[in-house]
């Protein structure tokens, strides 16, 4: 690297933890997108499914289970630090182009990415929707006082599962306001046309609240308070979590049930639901965030360079990386059916790739370094080049 190129990728004042932090979630979405790829048959059971798992597929699953809320809260932190250096106004419309530019990229390079088409019957709310419209919620409740967000992200968080009994059917526009909302699934809006929503957006909205009332934190000259404060909350959240999980009456739709296998039961008290965010699965991943930010805020944490670069172009990273695995996936089917291939219809689906064809835990975990190896050099152009034209629509990436 030359003395240009790393002026150019230090210039800023950003916080190396948080990027490192950021690198970190975005690398561990890179695993777990490899799985769906390359794992023999990765779609015939889940594989945090307590009967059907086995020890290095479900800690495959469970450790990423962090990104998400891990991306939410962070997005919530970068939204207040953009407030404090630019004001409400500039803050706020930021937030609402930003939110809108991330549903665009959502229904348009992710989903081309993810499917190798432009099929439109159906449309998935996926990971990127749900930040974007929680960035444009953010932006139109910014006038709020921070800690007033802050209060409402809690509650949100704490409350939302209260509401796990009301379920709609999955047809009509009623029924997609509520599955948006809070209930995961495919709503038919009509004969031709379908959305499935993954992330309903209450949680991740509340996520997005507790991580910008939160964002003071990172604004102060505290840093060895704030060390010691994410190390508390790691383990309070942690103890409630055990706390919540073992009464096992609220805070998560799917109680946890012994099993004659000891390690089968643990299975089944960890497996929390993600779609969308219970209460327990907030406490559980948010308290692996704040044990690792503290760890990387720590003076003995050596800075990963690597993991700071994908950090601080996690957005561009997300979108090259599914078109990068999903086209490999295609080459490899290809290439070990060639044999037969006039007479196989050529996968392109994930989940028609890996019903097909698929390999074994240790293969996928091979093609994700790979992956983070060969796609590096590429993150490391696009930060240099992004960051000698900051005002240009790449701010928004």
């Amino acid at each position: 690297m030359n003395k240009h190129t790393t002026s150019a990728l230090s210039s800023d004042s950003r916080i190396q933890s948080i990027d490192i932090l950021r690198g970190i979630l975005i690398i561990l979405m890179a695993l777990d997108h490899v799985r769906d790829y390359f794992l023999a048959d990765a779609f015939a059971f889940s594989p945090t499914d307590h009967e059907k798992t086995y020890a290095a597929l479900f800690a495959t699953r469970f450790i990423t289970h962090i990104c998400a809320p891990g991306f939410a809260w962070l997005s919530g932190i970068s939204a207040y630090m953009y407030f404090k250096k630019h004001g409400l106004k500039n803050s706020t419309s930021y937030l609402f182009s930003r939110g809108l530019i991330l549903i665009l990229i959502e229904f348009t390079l992710v989903k081309f990415a993810w499917h190798f088409n432009f099929d439109y019957s159906s449309l998935g709310l996926l990971v990127i929707w749900a930040l974007g419209i929680s960035m444009v919620l953010l932006a139109c409740t910014s006038w709020l006082k921070p800690n007033v967000i802050f209060i409402l992200g809690v509650i949100i968080l704490i409350g939302h599962n209260t509401l796990d009994s009301i379920t709609s059917g999955g047809e009509g526009f009623g029924a997609l306001l509520w599955h948006i909302l809070h209930q995961s699934g495919t709503v038919a809006l009509s004969k031709n046309f379908s959305v499935h929503v993954l992330y309903p957006i209450l949680p991740m909205y509340g996520l997005i609240c507790l991580g910008y009332g939160m964002g003071n934190l990172f604004t102060e000259d505290s840093k060895e308070e704030r060390i010691a404060l994410f190390k508390r909350l790691s383990i309070l959240l942690l103890l409630s979590f055990i706390t919540l999980r073992l009464v096992n009456e609220y805070g998560d739709p799917t109680p946890w049930v012994s099993n004659q296998h000891s390690y089968r039961t643990f299975f089944s008290f960890l497996n929390v639901t993600k779609y969308p965010m219970s209460l327990d699965y907030i406490l559980i991943t948010l308290s692996i965030i704040f044990f690792l930010l503290s760890r990387t805020e720590s003076p003995k944490f050596k800075v990963h360079q690597y993991l700071a670069l994908f950090g601080k172009v996690s957005m561009f990273f997300y979108i090259i990386h599914i078109f990068v695995i999903h086209l490999l996936a295609i080459i490899l089917f290809i290439l070990t059916n060639f044999q037969t291939i006039e007479s196989t219809t050529i996968a392109s689906g994930v989940t028609e790739i890996t019903a097909q064809h698929g390999y074994s835990l240790g293969v996928v975990y091979i093609v994700w370094i790979g992956i983070l190896v060969a796609l590096y050099p590429l993150c490391k152009k696009y930060r240099v080049f992004k960051s000698k034209h900051p005002q240009s629509f790449l701010r928004f990436i």
